[in-house]
């Protein structure tokens, strides 16, 4: 009756590709704590390509592969777990005597994962588009 019409939901994730960028994206995590709590090595890398634009790059990376990996909701999965492994990173670097926890940066790892869902959320609409346009 009215409970077989019912299509079944899709898969949350995206099998081809989370095979890939799941394993991806955790040894990437971490990698990032690994090296980011190295005592010098993240000052070293801070003070040479800027503290902010490595949170930027490392995070729109990881939001991306997570993105990528969803099948349902892509743009809020990626944004939660994004926001989750920055504020799990800066809570491992608050106990280390020689880091610091911080707010900004938190708030840049936010800002890098917005931007990237927002880049391929558009790319995606517009790739979609594209692709019908073109099938005839």
């Amino acid at each position: 009756m009215a409970g077989s019409d019912k299509v079944p939901a899709p898969p949350f994730w995206r099998p081809e590709l989370a095979r890939v960028c799941v394993p991806v994206a955790g040894v990437f995590f971490a990698v990032l704590v690994v090296v980011g709590n190295l005592p010098g090595l993240a000052a070293d890398m801070s003070d040479a390509f800027g503290d902010k634009r490595l949170h930027l790059v490392a995070y729109s990376f990881l939001t991306a592969l997570i993105y990528l990996s969803v099948n349902r909701r892509p743009a809020l999965v990626a944004m939660l777990a994004a926001t989750a492994l920055g504020a799990l990173d800066e809570s491992i670097q608050s106990f280390f005597p020689y880091r610091q926890a911080e707010l900004l940066d938190l708030l840049a790892d936010i800002l890098a994962a917005g931007a990237t869902v927002i880049s391929l959320h558009i790319g995606s609409a517009a790739f979609g588009s594209f692709r019908e346009v073109t099938k005839s």
